[in-house]
């Protein structure tokens, strides 16, 4: 780890010493004789990992923002001593300082990325202190263990898990809740019967420092529930499977150590258990969560699934009836927002009953407040424990991947594009397909419109149809074709269609039933999972890694 700390305030240049270990960098008003400090930022790399500066000849610093009404973009050869100015960075929110290392052109330009790292995006208020902020520059395209930026030591869980719920929240933190370990390889680890134990443990990662702490456990052992972000901090922990073996009604509020002494509270019962489901926030202000599915049995007895609306002073406002009039589980939720509107629509792909893997889509309403059937199937069939990541700038929602039988002995590679301004998927995607085949894996959308699918079960290159724990990952990815010009939206793979390695690297390890988010450095994090245990069965992945792609 380098440090070495360097101010700047406004109209005064930022200096680049030693190593180009560590950065201060101001966001102070433009006033003439403005000066005073306003942000901090520490540069560091890992002792562990390869070194971010090597082959670096160009230096590229940017600052984002709201309101930023010019760019702040600096490019300076990488050398111990330079100056470099970024003047009347103004007062404001979300400021956020990219730094990137190249290698130098012929011409002097930026040649090849090496290296990247992001500080997390701050507000910067006038007459404050200065805020330190660390930014970890990494190599890019490279996994690295989630390592302590102060201590330098690597992380990772006490209890190793799958079903758990791995929630990002507003203050700062990434909670991990509940899950429970499975052993048998033949077990069915996508339901209660699977799980050997099951966990009350809640971890927290710090991801301004990447650090992991222990907080105060759940009321209620549970496997696959949900967790949903409130904008305090806290969360709403609700359903899943319980200890003997049922879903659960019960609903639990989780609370950071600086708020209600850190211990969970009740909260009022959902009408119907659960476990499998979703849980979207529609709406912050009202706290309104909107629960999908995992519901074994209707209240009556017959009929198919339900789902309800709920918050957290009135309770359950009842269950309704799904469109289809088919339970499911292990679908998928996903917020988007339709043109012209700013109530949140979600679309819900795939997912599983008792009997069948559905090929079905649906679509929340929020205006209507009621879920339609859409009229067409995904175009590749039935699948369950996939994935469902939007890409705001496209427009578009990525289904990736998962299993197409409820035994998951069959995995399927395609790639479903829900397009937003028509409501409908795009019928053909020419071949547009992930190299392995996976299910119960992972997907985060990154900067630049990247998506980083890991792990899971599946069959990696050249296919035989035989599944098995997966360290391989897919990466979508956008680049102007220098040839044509044109946008071209591909799929990087650990390995190529003959077994070698590919263009992005395997994971450390292999990971299944895991849960992946996307830091505001940029880097995408994976948490738990299980994997194939070289004596026989499965054992519990206990590190955190991330990854920093390109």
């Amino acid at each position: 780890m380098t440090h070495a700390l360097l101010r700047s305030a406004a109209r005064t240049p930022l200096l680049l010493c030693g190593l180009f270990g560590a950065l201060t960098i101001t966001g102070c008003d433009s006033e003439p004789g403005a000066s005073q400090l306003g942000l901090e930022v520490q540069v560091v790399k890992l002792a562990t990992a390869p070194d971010p500066f090597q082959n670096v000849g160009l230096v590229v610093l940017e600052m984002a923002g709201d309101e930023l009404n010019a760019e702040f973009r600096r490019v300076l050869d990488y050398a111990p001593g330079v100056m470099v100015d970024i003047d009347d960075v103004p007062f404001g929110t979300n400021r956020q300082l990219t730094i990137e290392g190249w290698t130098k052109s012929a011409t002097d330009e930026p040649g090849q990325l090496i290296s990247r790292g992001r500080s997390e995006p701050v507000e910067v208020k006038e007459g404050a202190d200065a805020q330190l902020l660390r930014v970890l520059m990494a190599q890019v395209n490279t996994f690295l263990p989630l390592t302590d930026l102060t201590t330098q030591t690597a992380q990772g869980l006490v209890q190793g898990r799958v079903g758990h719920a791995v929630t990002p929240t507003e203050t700062g933190e990434v909670v991990i809740s509940g899950g429970g370990i499975v052993t048998d390889p033949a077990g069915t680890w996508w339901n209660h019967a699977g799980f050997a134990q099951l966990s009350s443990s809640i971890e927290a990662v710090d991801t301004a420092n990447a650090f992991v702490a222990n907080r105060s456990p759940l009321l209620e052992s549970r496997v696959w529930h949900t967790g949903t972000a409130l904008s305090s901090g806290q969360l709403v922990i609700a359903g899943g499977y319980g200890a003997a073996g049922s879903p659960l009604r019960s609903v639990e509020l989780y609370n950071p150590p600086t708020v209600l002494d850190g211990t969970g509270k009740p909260l009022p019962p959902l009408a119907v258990a659960r476990a499998g489901h979703t849980a979207t926030l529609l709406n912050d202000t009202s706290r309104q969560i909107l629960f999908v599915g995992g519901d074994a049995v209707s209240p009556s007895g017959q009929g198919g699934g339900t789902w309800e609306l709920w918050d957290p002073v009135n309770g359950s406002s009842g269950v309704r009836p799904m469109p289809d009039a088919l339970y499911r589980r292990h679908h998928t939720a996903t917020t988007f927002f339709l043109p012209g509107r700013i109530e949140p629509a979600v679309l819900f792909t795939g997912g599983e009953s008792d009997e069948i893997v559905h090929s079905t889509a649906m679509l929340y309403d929020s205006v209507a407040t009621t879920i339609i059937g859409l009229p067409a199937f995904m175009p590749s069939g039935a699948r369950t424990q996939h994935t469902s990541t939007y890409v705001p700038n496209r427009n578009f929602i990525y289904i990736a991947g998962g299993f197409t039988n409820k035994g998951r002995t069959q995995a399927t590679s395609n790639i479903d594009v829900f397009d937003i301004s028509t409501q409908t998927f795009l019928p053909d995607n020419g071949g547009f397909r992930m190299r392995s085949a996976r299910g119960g894996h992972s997907a985060t959308l990154n900067p630049n419109n990247t998506i980083v699918v890991t792990g899971g079960i599946g069959d990696d290159p050249p296919l035989d149809g035989a599944l098995a724990p997966l360290n391989s990952i897919d990466v979508i990815f956008e680049f102007l074709d220098p040839a044509t010009g044109v946008l071209r939206i591909e799929v990087a793979s650990s390995i190529s269609e003959t077994g070698q390695p590919g263009a992005v690297p395997l994971m450390p390890q292999q990971r299944f039933g895991h849960r992946s988010v996307a830091l505001d450095n940029g880097m995408t994090l994976m948490v738990g999972g299980a994997a194939a245990n070289p004596a026989g069965g499965l054992q519990m992945v206990t590190p955190l890694g991330v990854y920093n792609p390109l």
